[in-house]
């Protein structure tokens, strides 16, 4: 079995000034999606590729020709300026190993192994933080409660 590693397309980037949305719900959502790693991995990857577009790079397994290539791993690169984290999740059979990579000035400090829960806290950490200078981010976050 191959694993294809594919970067999302994306646009432009802009501050929003409007409220943001509640990230207690947002990390509810991710939460209920996370029980199944089929659904956790499609609707993530999906929503996450809308709003990051290329910071977004999605492992997935088969051959080229296979007509169906599901999504066993992803890596969301919510750097700035070289500094911030990138996170990572994997299917490792039914269950996701998540990962937490500190980076400064491009250089990885630390990377950690965390659970589900860290992992979801930190992804919505990050992207309050992406979505204070992202108008993409902001809508998308938007979309994940609706």
């Amino acid at each position: 079995m191959e694993d294809d590693v594919e970067q999302s397309g994306g646009g432009a980037l802009e501050p929003q000034s409007d409220a943001l949305p509640g990230f207690d719900m947002v990390a509810a959502s991710i939460r209920a999606d996370a029980s199944d790693t089929e659904t956790f991995f499609r609707v993530l990857v999906a929503k996450m590729s809308d709003a990051l577009g290329d910071r977004v790079t999605v492992k997935r397994s088969g051959g080229l020709l296979k007509r169906v290539r599901p999504v066993t791993g992803f890596e969301l690169d919510l750097t700035s300026a070289g500094a911030g984290v990138v996170l990572a999740a994997s299917r490792e059979h039914d269950a996701i190993a998540c990962t937490v990579v500190r980076r400064v000035r491009g250089i990885a400090l630390s990377t950690k192994q965390v659970s589900m829960p860290e992992w979801i806290e930190e992804l919505v950490s990050a992207l309050a933080e992406e979505a204070k200078r992202s108008q993409q981010t902001w809508s998308a976050l938007h979309g994940m409660l609706s």
